[in-house]
């Protein structure tokens, strides 16, 4: 009599980093500018095993936004311990096969970043030939984990402005990353000049015409006749705002017209203008003007 083989249970489902989304408390997931960014956290204890083949998907950097989180690394018959803090950082080549036990008790905004996206800034900046992404082992980077603080929680987060947010953190996130890890014959970036009057115009009436339409930087850039990198750092220096900054100053301002001059509720408010809802324009509201839309509207008598 033969006997049937057992039949093993099929392992579980992985995410396109190797990581079981059963297992995470936050996963998410946003392509902005050609980077993606992921928001992947595993507060428990959980052992977990991240197997994946090599390709040609370019680079993956993560930043950790709290302590206590280690892992083993494998390569062939060696292996390291690595223990991460607030703000440490590894650069993982896709090129290259990984293996990895996770133990647990992990926050990181992940940054993938693909060869032709290298290329790409190389160009823009035209004075920058970026081979690759390195760091040392232990490396902790304060600055990139600012930025990857201030754009953890937004990556799900709905409306335009916070599209032109997200977008805009990337684009600085690339651009550092750049800078600090691209290899040897990366060079320090050029300043370029500011916009011409026309050019300034152009580009706020774009921003404000087409916002709630999900316009993105790259796009008013194009119609301004520049890459999206140099368009930023011009339009900085002319108004003293990014992009992102200028419109959101603007759409306060729409709303605070509406706030004196309508009987509208501040939840449409809130949506006429573009603000994700009214807790968001409140948060804004507040910092632009140091009072909340309710008091202001009731210091006016309305």
């Amino acid at each position: 009599m033969l006997l049937s083989p057992i039949a093993r249970p099929a392992p579980p489902p992985t995410d396109t980093l190797g990581c079981e989304p059963g297992l995470l408390g936050k996963n998410s997931e946003r392509m902005v500018g050609g980077l993606t960014l992921y928001r992947k956290c595993m507060l428990g204890e959980q052992f977990e095993r991240i197997v994946m083949p090599a390709s040609e998907r370019g680079f993956l950097v993560g930043i950790s936004l709290n302590g206590g989180h280690r892992r083993t690394i494998f390569r062939g018959a060696a292996q390291a311990e690595r223990r991460f803090q607030h703000d440490s950082i590894y650069i993982r080549d896709f090129s290259e096969d990984y293996r990895a036990d996770l133990y647990g008790k992990f926050d990181f905004v992940l940054v993938e970043l693909s060869r032709a996206y290298l290329d790409r800034l190389g160009d823009e900046h035209d004075d920058m030939a970026i081979a690759g992404l390195t760091c040392a082992i232990d490396t902790c980077d304060p600055e990139l984990g600012r930025l990857a603080h201030t754009v953890a929680d937004n990556l799900d987060a709905p409306g335009v402005l916070n599209a032109l947010f997200v977008e805009q953190t990337g684009l600085a996130i690339g651009a550092h990353l750049a800078r600090r890890y691209g290899n040897a014959l990366a060079r320090d970036l050029r300043r370029k000049g500011a916009l011409s009057p026309a050019k300034t115009a152009l580009a706020k009436e774009l921003l404000m015409e087409n916002a709630d339409l999900g316009v993105s930087i790259a796009d008013v850039a194009n119609e301004c006749g520049f890459s999206r990198a140099y368009f930023i750092r011009a339009f900085s220096r002319t108004t003293g705002r990014t992009p992102h900054q200028w419109l959101l100053e603007r759409r306060v301002d729409q709303a605070r017209q509406l706030i004196e001059t309508s009987d509208m509720m501040l939840a449409d408010i809130a949506t006429a203008c573009g603000f994700a809802d009214q807790s968001h324009l409140t948060r804004v509201f507040v910092k632009v003007y140091g009072h909340p839309p309710g008091a202001w509207r009731r210091g006016t008598g309305r």
